[in-house]
Protein backbone atom coordinates (compact mmCIF):
# COMPACT_ATOMS: atom_id res chain seq x y z
CA UNK A 1 0.00 0.00 0.00
CA UNK A 2 1.53 3.30 -1.10
CA UNK A 3 1.07 6.80 0.22
CA UNK A 4 -1.27 6.35 3.16
CA UNK A 5 -2.08 9.52 5.05
CA UNK A 6 -4.49 9.51 7.97
CA UNK A 7 -6.89 12.09 9.36
CA UNK A 8 -9.56 11.54 11.95
CA UNK A 9 -11.71 13.35 14.48
CA UNK A 10 -12.10 11.61 17.84
CA UNK A 11 -10.94 8.33 16.31
CA UNK A 12 -7.16 8.28 15.98
CA UNK A 13 -6.93 4.71 17.22
CA UNK A 14 -9.51 3.48 14.70
CA UNK A 15 -7.84 5.38 11.85
CA UNK A 16 -4.52 3.78 12.77
CA UNK A 17 -6.04 0.29 12.79
CA UNK A 18 -7.70 0.92 9.44
CA UNK A 19 -4.43 2.20 8.02
CA UNK A 20 -2.51 -0.83 9.28
CA UNK A 21 -4.99 -3.20 7.64
CA UNK A 22 -4.80 -1.33 4.34
CA UNK A 23 -1.02 -1.66 4.27
CA UNK A 24 -1.36 -5.43 3.92
CA UNK A 25 -3.11 -5.10 0.56
CA UNK A 26 -1.02 -4.59 -2.59
CA UNK A 27 -3.11 -1.70 -3.87
CA UNK A 28 -3.64 2.03 -3.54
CA UNK A 29 -6.55 2.43 -1.13
CA UNK A 30 -8.60 5.14 0.51
CA UNK A 31 -11.35 5.08 3.12
CA UNK A 32 -13.88 7.52 4.49
CA UNK A 33 -16.55 6.87 7.10
CA UNK A 34 -18.76 9.13 9.19
CA UNK A 35 -21.08 8.38 12.07
CA UNK A 36 -24.35 10.19 11.48
CA UNK A 37 -25.08 9.86 15.19
CA UNK A 38 -21.93 11.47 16.59
CA UNK A 39 -20.30 13.19 13.62
CA UNK A 40 -17.13 11.19 14.21
CA UNK A 41 -15.16 10.66 11.02
CA UNK A 42 -12.38 8.36 9.87
CA UNK A 43 -10.43 9.46 6.80
CA UNK A 44 -7.56 7.59 5.17
CA UNK A 45 -6.40 9.07 1.86
CA UNK A 46 -9.96 10.28 1.56
CA UNK A 47 -9.25 12.97 -1.04
CA UNK A 48 -7.43 10.73 -3.50
CA UNK A 49 -9.23 10.34 -6.82
CA UNK A 50 -10.24 6.80 -7.72
CA UNK A 51 -11.96 5.21 -10.72
CA UNK A 52 -15.48 4.49 -9.53
CA UNK A 53 -16.43 1.69 -11.89
CA UNK A 54 -20.13 0.96 -11.26
CA UNK A 55 -20.24 2.80 -7.93
CA UNK A 56 -20.97 5.94 -9.98
CA UNK A 57 -24.40 4.48 -10.77
CA UNK A 58 -25.61 5.94 -7.47
CA UNK A 59 -25.11 9.38 -9.03
CA UNK A 60 -27.19 8.33 -12.04
CA UNK A 61 -29.94 7.24 -9.65
CA UNK A 62 -29.84 10.65 -7.94
CA UNK A 63 -30.25 12.48 -11.26
CA UNK A 64 -33.15 10.23 -12.29
CA UNK A 65 -34.98 11.08 -9.06
CA UNK A 66 -34.32 14.78 -9.58
CA UNK A 67 -35.77 14.70 -13.08
CA UNK A 68 -38.80 12.76 -11.86
CA UNK A 69 -39.36 15.48 -9.25
CA UNK A 70 -39.00 18.13 -11.96
CA UNK A 71 -41.80 16.49 -13.93
CA UNK A 72 -39.73 15.46 -16.94
CA UNK A 73 -40.99 11.89 -16.65
CA UNK A 74 -42.24 9.54 -13.94
CA UNK A 75 -41.24 6.12 -12.67
CA UNK A 76 -43.87 4.48 -14.84
CA UNK A 77 -42.48 5.91 -18.06
CA UNK A 78 -41.70 3.01 -20.41
CA UNK A 79 -38.42 2.62 -22.26
CA UNK A 80 -38.03 0.12 -25.10
CA UNK A 81 -34.97 -2.14 -25.09
CA UNK A 82 -33.31 -2.28 -28.51
CA UNK A 83 -30.67 -4.66 -29.77
CA UNK A 84 -28.28 -1.76 -30.33
CA UNK A 85 -28.46 -0.65 -26.71
CA UNK A 86 -27.51 -3.98 -25.21
CA UNK A 87 -24.01 -4.04 -23.71
CA UNK A 88 -21.88 -6.67 -22.02
CA UNK A 89 -20.77 -6.97 -18.42
CA UNK A 90 -23.02 -7.17 -15.40
CA UNK A 91 -26.78 -7.41 -15.61
CA UNK A 92 -29.49 -9.42 -17.32
CA UNK A 93 -30.99 -7.17 -19.99
CA UNK A 94 -28.30 -8.15 -22.47
CA UNK A 95 -29.83 -11.64 -22.48
CA UNK A 96 -33.46 -10.56 -22.88
CA UNK A 97 -35.29 -9.96 -26.14
CA UNK A 98 -35.21 -6.67 -28.00
CA UNK A 99 -38.51 -4.86 -27.88
CA UNK A 100 -38.97 -5.49 -24.17
CA UNK A 101 -40.68 -2.54 -22.49
CA UNK A 102 -39.38 -1.53 -19.06
CA UNK A 103 -40.37 1.29 -16.76
CA UNK A 104 -37.91 3.78 -15.32
CA UNK A 105 -38.55 2.10 -11.98
CA UNK A 106 -37.59 -1.27 -13.45
CA UNK A 107 -34.37 0.20 -14.84
CA UNK A 108 -33.47 1.79 -11.51
CA UNK A 109 -33.89 -1.54 -9.73
CA UNK A 110 -31.75 -3.36 -12.27
CA UNK A 111 -29.04 -0.68 -12.34
CA UNK A 112 -28.59 -0.71 -8.58
CA UNK A 113 -29.40 -4.25 -7.44
CA UNK A 114 -27.52 -6.18 -10.14
CA UNK A 115 -25.49 -3.29 -11.61
CA UNK A 116 -27.11 -3.84 -15.01
CA UNK A 117 -25.03 -1.97 -17.59
CA UNK A 118 -27.75 -1.90 -20.24
CA UNK A 119 -30.25 -0.49 -17.74
CA UNK A 120 -27.66 2.11 -16.77
CA UNK A 121 -27.16 3.20 -20.36
CA UNK A 122 -30.90 3.50 -20.94
CA UNK A 123 -31.18 5.76 -17.89
CA UNK A 124 -28.11 7.80 -18.84
CA UNK A 125 -29.64 8.25 -22.28
CA UNK A 126 -32.80 9.51 -20.62
CA UNK A 127 -31.23 12.04 -18.23
CA UNK A 128 -27.96 12.94 -19.99
CA UNK A 129 -24.38 12.59 -18.82
CA UNK A 130 -23.90 16.35 -18.57
CA UNK A 131 -26.96 16.63 -16.31
CA UNK A 132 -25.44 14.13 -13.88
CA UNK A 133 -22.23 16.15 -13.90
CA UNK A 134 -24.00 19.44 -13.20
CA UNK A 135 -26.10 17.91 -10.44
CA UNK A 136 -23.05 16.57 -8.64
CA UNK A 137 -21.36 19.95 -8.85
CA UNK A 138 -24.50 21.51 -7.38
CA UNK A 139 -24.02 19.32 -4.32
CA UNK A 140 -20.40 20.43 -4.07
CA UNK A 141 -19.10 17.09 -5.34
CA UNK A 142 -16.55 18.52 -7.74
CA UNK A 143 -14.37 15.40 -7.92
CA UNK A 144 -17.25 13.01 -8.60
CA UNK A 145 -17.90 12.57 -12.32
CA UNK A 146 -19.73 10.33 -14.76
CA UNK A 147 -17.91 10.55 -18.07
CA UNK A 148 -19.98 8.36 -20.38
CA UNK A 149 -22.35 5.39 -20.59
CA UNK A 150 -20.93 1.94 -19.83
CA UNK A 151 -18.95 0.13 -22.52
CA UNK A 152 -18.34 3.31 -24.50
CA UNK A 153 -14.62 3.28 -23.80
CA UNK A 154 -12.80 6.33 -25.10
CA UNK A 155 -16.04 8.08 -26.07
CA UNK A 156 -16.50 10.52 -23.21
CA UNK A 157 -19.49 12.85 -23.16
CA UNK A 158 -17.70 15.15 -20.69
CA UNK A 159 -14.09 15.58 -19.51
CA UNK A 160 -12.38 13.30 -22.08
CA UNK A 161 -8.97 13.91 -20.52
CA UNK A 162 -10.18 12.44 -17.22
CA UNK A 163 -12.03 9.57 -18.90
CA UNK A 164 -8.72 8.43 -20.37
CA UNK A 165 -7.45 7.76 -16.84
CA UNK A 166 -10.57 6.91 -14.85
CA UNK A 167 -12.90 5.21 -17.32
CA UNK A 168 -16.62 5.29 -16.53
CA UNK A 169 -16.36 7.71 -13.62
CA UNK A 170 -14.26 9.03 -10.78
CA UNK A 171 -14.70 10.13 -7.18
CA UNK A 172 -12.95 10.28 -3.82
CA UNK A 173 -13.79 8.37 -0.65
CA UNK A 174 -14.78 11.65 1.02
CA UNK A 175 -17.19 12.62 -1.76
CA UNK A 176 -18.73 9.15 -2.02
CA UNK A 177 -19.42 9.32 1.71
CA UNK A 178 -20.88 12.81 1.30
CA UNK A 179 -23.24 11.60 -1.42
CA UNK A 180 -24.39 8.71 0.76
CA UNK A 181 -24.81 11.10 3.70
CA UNK A 182 -27.05 13.38 1.65
CA UNK A 183 -29.25 10.41 0.74
CA UNK A 184 -29.29 9.03 4.29
CA UNK A 185 -30.26 12.43 5.72
CA UNK A 186 -33.07 12.98 3.22
CA UNK A 187 -31.36 15.92 1.53
CA UNK A 188 -31.59 14.74 -2.09
CA UNK A 189 -34.87 15.82 -3.74
CA UNK A 190 -37.03 14.94 -0.69
CA UNK A 191 -37.18 12.62 2.30
CA UNK A 192 -39.59 10.37 0.41
CA UNK A 193 -37.30 10.19 -2.62
CA UNK A 194 -34.32 9.39 -0.39
CA UNK A 195 -36.28 6.60 1.28
CA UNK A 196 -36.91 5.12 -2.16
CA UNK A 197 -33.22 5.42 -3.02
CA UNK A 198 -32.23 3.73 0.23
CA UNK A 199 -34.64 0.89 -0.54
CA UNK A 200 -32.97 0.43 -3.92
CA UNK A 201 -29.51 0.40 -2.33
CA UNK A 202 -30.62 -2.13 0.30
CA UNK A 203 -31.70 -4.50 -2.47
CA UNK A 204 -28.04 -4.79 -3.56
CA UNK A 205 -27.22 -8.36 -4.63
CA UNK A 206 -23.41 -8.07 -4.70
CA UNK A 207 -22.55 -8.11 -1.00
CA UNK A 208 -18.83 -8.60 -1.47
CA UNK A 209 -17.26 -5.76 0.50
CA UNK A 210 -19.00 -3.48 3.02
CA UNK A 211 -21.76 -5.91 4.12
CA UNK A 212 -19.63 -9.01 3.76
CA UNK A 213 -18.33 -9.39 7.32
CA UNK A 214 -20.83 -7.34 9.25
CA UNK A 215 -22.94 -9.13 11.86
CA UNK A 216 -25.90 -10.94 10.34
CA UNK A 217 -29.47 -10.18 11.28
CA UNK A 218 -32.45 -8.13 10.24
CA UNK A 219 -31.55 -5.38 12.71
CA UNK A 220 -28.60 -4.31 10.53
CA UNK A 221 -29.56 -2.62 7.27
CA UNK A 222 -26.95 -2.03 4.59
CA UNK A 223 -27.60 -0.11 1.40
CA UNK A 224 -24.58 0.09 -0.88
CA UNK A 225 -23.36 0.27 -4.45
CA UNK A 226 -20.11 -1.51 -5.28
CA UNK A 227 -18.02 -1.27 -8.42
CA UNK A 228 -15.31 -3.37 -10.01
CA UNK A 229 -13.22 -3.01 -13.16
CA UNK A 230 -9.75 -3.03 -14.64
CA UNK A 231 -7.60 0.08 -14.72
CA UNK A 232 -7.83 1.99 -17.98
CA UNK A 233 -4.09 1.83 -18.52
CA UNK A 234 -1.64 -1.03 -18.01
CA UNK A 235 1.19 -0.61 -15.54
CA UNK A 236 4.91 -0.70 -16.37
CA UNK A 237 4.69 -4.49 -16.41
CA UNK A 238 2.01 -4.37 -19.11
CA UNK A 239 -0.68 -5.67 -16.75
CA UNK A 240 -3.92 -3.80 -16.18
CA UNK A 241 -4.44 -3.94 -12.45
CA UNK A 242 -7.88 -3.85 -10.90
CA UNK A 243 -10.31 -1.46 -9.24
CA UNK A 244 -12.67 -2.32 -6.37
CA UNK A 245 -15.05 0.22 -4.79
CA UNK A 246 -17.97 0.18 -2.39
CA UNK A 247 -19.95 2.99 -0.78
CA UNK A 248 -23.05 2.80 1.33
CA UNK A 249 -25.22 3.52 4.34
CA UNK A 250 -25.31 1.21 7.38
CA UNK A 251 -28.03 1.36 10.03
CA UNK A 252 -28.15 -0.55 13.31
CA UNK A 253 -30.38 -0.18 16.39
CA UNK A 254 -27.61 1.93 17.96
CA UNK A 255 -26.18 4.02 15.14
CA UNK A 256 -26.16 5.06 11.50
CA UNK A 257 -23.06 5.68 9.45
CA UNK A 258 -21.88 6.17 5.88
CA UNK A 259 -18.78 4.54 4.50
CA UNK A 260 -16.72 4.34 1.31
CA UNK A 261 -13.80 2.03 0.60
CA UNK A 262 -11.83 2.51 -2.62
CA UNK A 263 -9.00 0.50 -4.16
CA UNK A 264 -7.11 0.95 -7.40
CA UNK A 265 -3.91 -0.53 -8.84
CA UNK A 266 -4.95 -3.79 -7.17
CA UNK A 267 -2.30 -6.39 -7.97
CA UNK A 268 -4.72 -9.27 -7.39
CA UNK A 269 -6.61 -9.48 -10.70
CA UNK A 270 -8.94 -12.32 -9.73
CA UNK A 271 -12.59 -11.47 -10.32
CA UNK A 272 -13.93 -13.69 -7.53
CA UNK A 273 -14.88 -12.88 -3.97
CA UNK A 274 -11.43 -13.78 -2.64
CA UNK A 275 -9.81 -10.82 -4.40
CA UNK A 276 -7.38 -9.21 -1.95
CA UNK A 277 -9.00 -5.77 -2.16
CA UNK A 278 -12.46 -7.18 -1.46
CA UNK A 279 -11.22 -9.09 1.58
CA UNK A 280 -9.32 -6.04 2.82
CA UNK A 281 -12.34 -3.82 2.31
CA UNK A 282 -14.56 -6.25 4.21
CA UNK A 283 -12.09 -6.32 7.11
CA UNK A 284 -11.93 -2.52 7.20
CA UNK A 285 -15.72 -2.25 7.10
CA UNK A 286 -15.94 -4.55 10.12
CA UNK A 287 -13.32 -2.53 12.03
CA UNK A 288 -15.28 0.65 11.46
CA UNK A 289 -18.61 -1.00 12.22
CA UNK A 290 -17.46 -2.44 15.54
CA UNK A 291 -16.10 0.94 16.63
CA UNK A 292 -19.05 3.09 15.54
CA UNK A 293 -21.65 0.62 16.81
CA UNK A 294 -20.22 0.69 20.34
CA UNK A 295 -20.28 4.46 20.78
Amino acid sequence: MLGITVAARNSDSLASRVSERLKRCDAVMGVAAKSLASGEAVLVDADRRFPTASAIKTAVMVEVFHQIAEGRFDRDKEVVLTREEKVDGSGVLQDLHAGLRLTVGDLLSLMISVSDNTATNLLVGLVGTASVDRRLEGYGLVDTKLFRPTFRDGKADVHPELEREFGLGMSTPRELVRLMELIAEGRVVSRAACDEMLALLRAQQFRTMIPRRLPEGDEIKVGDKPGWDEEKRPGPDGIRRHVRIDAGVVETPRTRYVIAICARQVRDTRWGIDNDALVTGADVARLIHDDFDQR
